[in-house]
């Protein structure tokens, strides 16, 4: 907590040891750390008026946190995860209709408890991305920078609306662009005022002119029944940055609501493109018409004959991620055909030197296929399968740092902090995908820890508690290996390690195993109350089936967890309620949940936004199988 003067941590948060902690323990405490310091501006020095612009306080910190570990880290390169964590996570909630505008009105005390959420955070870091790219397109100046000095310096002391912040960016956006007609007041308010955000769709207008247009982007969006008014009517004043064939430099332009934006473009060369969202900066989706990403695809990938990746390659890390990104967003809205996305990971998977980040969105997208097809065990195998031999290529190059014996020592220095993460990452998801020589040294490590009480290495301690977790068939040495490990956990001093063990915990395959679990968590002489929510909607979630027992288990005890246990834990309700729910992906399912709920819909308070989030998720899902069974089928086959 930021308080002016005393700024108050939970240990995972601020602690760090590097004999026992993971690198990701290590990032996390200096991206906290910098957004609590990042709140004595935005927050304490700035004080935003109420509680409807909270955004002000906690957009602004988190956008500043990235900024904060890249100066404490400059190694790291941590710019390259900014697109993969808040604009990602924003467009997972702000892509439904239980969404909210970043700013909205406050009456009452849960509106303001239901403003920490991800609109707030993630949304607004990522709106603040967007301004500093078309404040300063080049993406050279400090434009955007010397705005904000302006805005604190006006109004240090002192408390602010939004509108001060835009009178800023709108003062030094005209000093440089005197001629343009464009408003930052309007393109500002158009997107913290209205939910959602666009899909900007490019096609052919004619034979020498590509047409870019806009629409409200939802996913299961169909019936709008009950939506919210906009008073910009799910129109946005969009930021376009892009490059087409033969460009030396990219072009800005703004594309206004309700209009249409037309580039030249000569369709009678096959060979030219155009390619929009240049570094993932804006925050919108792009929808290509089939013949424009055929183009693109072949600039970047070349054609089956004549596979080429250079052109991919040469792109920045957060164009990759976010391409992979927003083309499964677009599938999952049912706009895209799932085959589009097969082809476009295929492609991805030529580049021989893809890097950290690129690779993992390429798993998070096939860990999503995985969840939404878990209801279908046998299926669920054979797309592992379908993509076990890229992972088994990947484990090959960093193998050697995975062994019990003689094994190759880690990169130290912080030149090495994403060829560390990739190693990490290699041996992590190479067991995930059962690949035997990987999942034969976690067991060995796994015993020596358990026979010997030897350490097991930071890095892949994780990987190597989940992995044994995970066996099936659960035989009795898997149940008195997690009684081991629950051992461990009320032993260790560690928060951060603890926290590595429960999640491992919760992977386990037995129903009583999982429900007794979910009994220690509440009784807080065993595991904090800190700790209990996140374990119960994150930890025993991560499977198909803890989120039956999840479920079963929050009816048995909804009284005592709502009314007495959590009562006021304000960030953790909502996460355990989105945890259980959310992932379901049966009519069946649901129709429980709404009549669980219904009744005790008034009485949700901050679990309110969680609760319908997660309905949006469950129909979401729904479709989604709907739309993309049989082709998942068909691919496996």
């Amino acid at each position: 907590m930021e308080n002016w003067g005393l700024i108050l941590y939970r240990e995972t948060a601020l602690l760090y040891n590097s004999t026992k902690d993971t690198l990701s323990t290590k990032s996390r405490v200096n991206t906290v750390v910098a957004h609590e310091l990042a709140h004595q501006w935005f927050g304490n020095l700035v004080t935003m008026r109420w509680w409807n612009d909270l955004w002000l306080n906690e957009g602004f910190a988190s956008y500043v946190e990235w900024i904060g570990t890249n100066a404490s880290e400059p190694h790291w390169n941590y710019f390259d995860y900014q697109t993969y964590s808040d604009r990602s996570t924003a467009f997972n909630v702000d892509s439904y209709l239980s969404s909210r505008p970043t700013s909205i009105a406050v009456e009452k005390p849960a509106d303001i408890e239901s403003q920490f959420d991800s609109i707030s955070y993630s949304k607004g870091a990522s709106i603040l991305r967007q301004a500093k790219m078309f404040m300063d397109p080049s993406g050279e100046g400090e434009n955007f920078e010397n705005a904000i000095r302006n805005y604190i310096a006006k109004h240090e002391y002192n408390n602010t609306v939004q509108m001060d912040l835009y009178a800023q960016l709108e003062k030094v956006y005209k000093e440089v662009n005197p001629e343009s007609e464009v408003s930052i007041m309007d393109v500002m308010s158009s997107w913290t005022l209205q939910m959602n955000f666009p899909m900007v769709n490019v096609w052919r207008y004619d034979e020498g002119h590509v047409a870019i247009t806009q629409q409200r982007f939802l996913i299961a969006g169909k019936d709008v029944s009950g939506d919210k008014v906009s008073p910009y009517s799910y129109q946005w004043y969009v930021p376009i940055k892009y490059t087409k064939s033969g460009d030396t430099t990219d072009t800005f332009e703004w594309l206004l609501p309700h209009s249409t934006l037309l580039v030249p473009f000569d369709f009678s060369d096959k060979s030219n493109f155009i390619r929009l969202n240049i570094n993932s900066d804006g925050y919108y989706v792009v929808n290509y018409s089939y013949d424009l990403e055929a183009r693109l695809n072949n600039n970047l990938f070349g054609t089956t004959d004549a596979p080429d990746t250079t052109n991919w390659e040469a792109l920045t890390v957060s164009e990759k991620q976010g391409m992979i990104y927003d083309t499964f967003l677009l599938i999952n809205a049912g706009t895209k055909p799932m085959s589009v996305g097969l082809n476009l990971l295929s492609s991805v998977l030529g580049d021989d030197d893809l890097g950290l980040i690129p690779w993992k969105e390429v798993h998070r997208q096939l860990a999503t296929v995985g969840r939404q097809i878990a209801g279908h065990p046998d299926l669920n195998k054979k797309w592992k399968a379908k993509w076990k031999q890229h992972f088994a290529d990947l484990f090959e190059q960093y193998k050697e740092y995975f062994r019990t014996t003689n094994a190759t020592d880690m990169p130290l220095d912080d030149a090495s902090f994403q060829r560390r993460q990739l190693i990490t990452f290699a041996i992590s998801t190479a067991c995930q995908f059962e690949v035997p020589e990987c999942i034969e040294s976690a067991k060995e490590f796994f015993n020596q820890y358990k026979d010997e009480d030897k350490p097991l290495p930071p890095d892949f301690k994780s990987t190597i508690l989940k992995t044994v977790m995970s066996t099936e068939p659960v035989t009795e040495d898997i149940k008195a290996d997690w009684e081991f490990l629950w051992q461990k956990f009320l032993d260790s001093p560690s928060a951060a390690e603890q926290q590595t063990i429960y999640y491992a915990l919760g992977l386990i395959q037995d129903r009583d195993t999982l429900m007794k679990f979910s009994e220690y968590c509440l009784n807080e002489t065993l595991v904090r109350p800190s700790d209990a929510l996140y374990i119960m909607g994150r930890s025993i979630t991560q499977t198909k089936l803890g989120r039956d027992v999840s479920w079963e288990f929050l009816q048995e005890r909804w009284t005592y967890l709502h009314e007495e246990r959590f009562a006021g834990a304000l960030f953790a309700v909502d996460a355990y309620i989105y945890g259980v729910l959310a992932r379901f992906s049966d009519e069946k399912t649901l129709e429980e949940i709404k009549a669980f709920f219904t009744p005790r819909y008034d009485s949700l308070g901050t679990g309110t936004s969680a609760y319908e989030s997660s309905l949006q998720s469950i129909q979401g899902n729904i479709a989604w199988w709907a739309k993309h069974g049989d082709a998942i089928t068909n691919f496996v086959e």
